[in-house]
């Protein structure tokens, strides 16, 4: 299934599912609708916002009780062709031209984001690639307020001179997971997005430099997590090292790999994160292949981002996400 956070009008979000012609249906509306036919509407209504609650957090956390009610509200859909209004007769379908795309998980609680973790990256980044470093996965932690929606507009900071693009995978956890090992750890993914790991290369690496340690700053300003636009269960999947990463800058390809060549796969990095412990709808960010304009060799054209640019990463079989640049 492939699944939405939406607004249908300013400072309403609902969470929905995309269907097969692209319309996004809301969710507690049409399990509500589809309980009209056994149940009174005030049950309906009680069952509807437990079973399938409006934001994605709350969703994701009721686990399968959620997905199987989303299950029922999408064969409800297709019953009735999708002509269908919730139980008090408000609309619940919409074309996608009606509503405005969030991010999937507007709002997570822990968001942890892979560093140097495909081999072309090390060496593109002046570490030659080597299997046995770093001996262990490593990463940044990106804030909630970072989190924005596609098609966002992304300001460059007053301090950025040079601003930076990263494609990944972002794998969204769905059920508790505390040192979980990694033959189970894909078994706790509720599913996967697309994320552009914005970056400012100067402060992250004066934080580095001069603090001695991991960045913070130069990775979490306003709008640095673009993610979106669709949040899609591992059976649509299937294995996610097989996923092709792309990114575009005003249409000029900058990335194209595969997760195939991370070092440390997505099932060792959610097993080795899981002893903080992980909650549902906690995003694990799994790191960018080759092709970052920190990359850029002295004799090659400087690749940064700039005012006016168009940002697009894609993953296969999950989407593409767009960020505009001011």
């Amino acid at each position: 299934m492939r699944f939405v956070t939406f607004a249908p009008s300013p400072n309403v979000e609902r969470f929905g599912l995309v269907l097969g012609n692209g319309n996004i249906l809301d969710l507690e509306g049409a399990f509500a609708a589809s309980l009209l036919c056994e149940i009174p509407i005030d049950r309906a209504l009680a069952l509807a916002q437990a079973m399938a609650p409006p934001s994605a957090q709350d969703f994701i956390a009721t686990g399968r009780i959620a997905l199987d009610a989303a299950r029922q509200a999408q064969r409800f859909a297709d019953e009735q062709s999708g002509n269908i209004k919730g139980p008090r007769g408000e609309t619940i379908v919409f074309a996608p031209g009606e509503v405005t795309l969030l991010a999937p998980v507007p709002r997570p609680r822990k968001f942890i984001a892979a560093g140097k973790n495909y081999f072309e990256h090390q060496n593109e980044m002046g570490r030659p690639a080597d299997s046995k470093v770093p001996l262990l996965p490593i990463a940044h932690v990106q804030f909630a307020s970072t989190v924005v929606a596609p098609n966002a507009t992304v300001a460059i900071p007053p301090e950025t001179k040079h601003f930076d693009y990263e494609v990944e995978i972002a794998a969204v956890i769905g059920r508790p997971a505390y040192r979980v090992t990694k033959d189970t750890a894909l078994d706790y993914v509720f599913g996967y997005t697309v994320y552009n790991d914005l970056s400012d290369r100067d402060t992250y690496r004066g934080e580095a430099s001069k603090g001695g340690g991991v960045g913070c700053l130069g990775k979490n300003f306003a709008g640095f997590s673009p993610l979106g636009p669709y949040l899609v269960t591992p059976d649509e999947i299937g294995d996610p090292q097989l996923l092709g990463l792309r990114s575009r800058v005003n249409g000029q390809m900058r990335q194209n790999s595969t997760a195939q060549r991370m070092m440390y796969k997505i099932d060792e990095q959610i097993a080795h994160w899981s002893q903080i412990g992980l909650e549902p709808g906690d995003i694990i960010g799994t790191g960018t292949p080759g092709g970052v304009a920190a990359g850029r060799k002295p004799d090659q054209e400087p690749w940064w981002l700039k005012s006016g640019d168009l940002v697009e990463v894609e993953i296969d079989q999950i989407g593409t996400l767009v960020t505009h640049i001011a």
